[in-house]
């Protein structure tokens, strides 16, 4: 019953996020791009004269007060019916999940490879602090931190696809093709687990049901596997999920090096044509993902964590 009033109140608290993003997604669309109406005639290639800019904004509803054209962009924003775009002359909706697919495909194998390669590093430099392997991964981790995707991107690309000919230059979204992008967004992200893993391993392996567990005589492996990893990477939830949720944004670097077709690189490109409906629309369907994966993540600290459900 508990579980259920807490994901019910979690529910609800989604109606005011949504509603302020909505809100967001349509002033600040119309106020920092200039006038609605120029840019939809310049975006069909018509000439723009007062005459034409005043049939526009009476076809398109803007001379009503601003909380009734967001009602009514409100009410088609709900069935996802954000207008054509601007640049390629089709549905927004149909536009943005066409490229959806991609991105998640990345985020998810990026994300894969971020925690299969943080888990065993992390138990590895805890179980042998300050040994040499220890100093090696801190080394290593801290240049995976400060390492800009962009350019370990190009330089993956240029040791993989151009000299070794083993991928192409070109990736086109294809699953085959997925390794070395997801590799790039990965290291980053695991680098950071890695270093909080590891943190938090060292400092359950002094509590008392570490050392108990080992008084039993399980070995320090062991201990930590079994009572110390659940617990110490339970932070490391959180962290996944918000990551999680900004991979899902669409990476517009990653994406462009490998010719990946996401929705990241459209969303830029958008915003540099000032393709309003994407950017109103890329703005809903981002958010709307984004909360999504931060309501599953409290339902699943409910499971992981008690304690949590108690308070």
């Amino acid at each position: 019953m508990k579980k259920f009033k807490f994901i019910l109140k979690r529910l609800l608290q989604i109606i005011p996020m949504l509603i302020i993003v909505t809100i967001l997604a349509f002033a600040l669309s119309n106020i920092s791009s200039g006038d609605v109406a120029e840019i939809t005639l310049r975006s069909q290639g018509l000439e723009v004269t007062d005459k034409s800019i005043a049939a526009v904004r009476e076809e398109l509803g803007l001379n009503a007060p601003l909380p009734v054209q967001y009602g009514n962009w409100l009410k088609k924003a709900v069935s996802l019916d954000f207008g054509m775009s601007f640049q390629t002359k089709k549905p927004v909706a149909d536009e943005i999940l066409s490229r959806f697919p991609a991105t998640l495909k990345l985020a998810i194998a990026a994300m894969s490879i971020s925690v299969l390669l943080a888990v065993p590093i992390a138990l590895i430099s805890a179980r042998y602090k300050d040994s040499f392997l220890d100093h090696f991964f801190r080394i290593v981790t801290t240049a995976g931190v400060t390492m800009p995707d962009f350019w370990l991107g190009l330089i993956l690309l240029y040791i993989f696809a151009v000299q070794l000919k083993l991928v192409p230059v070109i990736s086109g979204s294809k699953l085959q093709n997925i390794l070395l992008p997801a590799f790039t967004l990965s290291v980053q992200h695991a680098a950071i687990y890695i270093r909080i893993l590891r943190n938090n391993l060292i400092e359950i392996s002094h509590y008392d049901y570490v050392l108990a567990a080992r008084a039993r005589g399980l070995s320090k492996n062991a201990a930590l596997l079994k009572h110390g990893l659940k617990n110490a990477v339970l932070p490391c939830i959180t962290l996944i999920g918000v990551d999680f949720g900004k991979l899902l944004a669409g990476q517009f670097a990653c994406e462009t090096i490998f010719s990946w077709n996401g929705i990241g690189k459209f969303a830029v490109d958008s915003i540099r044509l000032k393709d309003l409906p994407v950017i109103q629309g890329y703005i809903v369907i981002v958010a709307i993902t984004y909360i999504t994966i931060n309501l599953l993540l409290d339902i699943l600290y409910l499971y992981l964590d008690p304690k949590i459900q108690i308070e």
